[in-house]
């Protein structure tokens, strides 16, 4: 898994997210803070193309070096074609086998970053429907959880994403400037019914010089 990002904007998104999970940010004496325990966050956005992918593969790295347990980025999207060889694509086991058979398999080092990044592709058996099987979804994240202190799921849109939205522990939307405005945004968070409480934070890609109000700025 090749990243290609500004660190320390990654840096800063997994502070927040760290801070939102209500973890104690105090760093060892090498600067980690200490690991946590079976957490999961999702990355979505109010429709697809977004750049969500970039932002949670970013935020997994990141996550992976601020604190001392083992994080995994999971392709979670499935509502769209894989963007990248993956080693569902050979046949590996992915999150879709973990979903029905409950088994952690199919995991692989990131390939760059820290050592205790991981990757755990699709599967597969992946299919939009999955991510709508309540019993499915739990079973997925209980592997998850009981084996990474942090999993960071590539998701798919908001619409999509089903009965994720009720199992996370927090979200971070991506939200593409140029497309998709307050409206739609806030609008796609209500057709959802994601609890807001849970929402760690707004990610604005590809900005505009001023930062809407609405996402903090002047």
């Amino acid at each position: 898994m090749k990243i290609v990002h500004d660190p320390a904007l990654f840096a800063r998104i997994g502070l927040g997210v760290l801070e939102h999970l209500g973890e104690p940010l105090q760093p060892d004496l090498e600067g980690n803070a200490p690991p946590l325990s079976g957490r999961v966050i999702l990355v979505t956005s109010a429709q697809p193309g977004e750049g969500k992918s970039f932002i949670a593969q970013g935020l997994a790295r990141a996550l992976a070096e601020q604190q001392q347990g083992d994080v995994v980025w999971v392709d979670a999207a499935f509502d769209t074609p894989s963007a990248e060889p993956d080693v569902s694509r050979r046949g590996a086991a992915g999150l879709s086998e973990i979903m029905t058979l409950g088994s952690l398999q199919g995991l692989a080092p990131a390939g760059a970053g820290p050592a205790r990044l991981w990757r755990l592709g699709r599967g597969v058996l992946a299919q939009q429907s999955l991510l709508h099987r309540p019993d499915a979804v739990r079973k997925g994240l209980m592997a998850l959880r009981a084996g990474f202190a942090l999993s960071v799921l590539d998701a798919p849109s908001l619409h999509a994403c089903g009965a994720l939205l009720a199992e996370v522990d927090a979200g971070v939307m991506v939200i593409d400037a140029r497309r998709t405005s307050r409206q739609a945004a806030l609008q796609a968070l209500a057709d959802a019914h994601f609890d807001r409480d849970r929402l760690a934070g707004v990610v604005l890609n590809h900005r505009p010089r001023a930062i809407p109000r609405w996402l903090g700025g002047d």
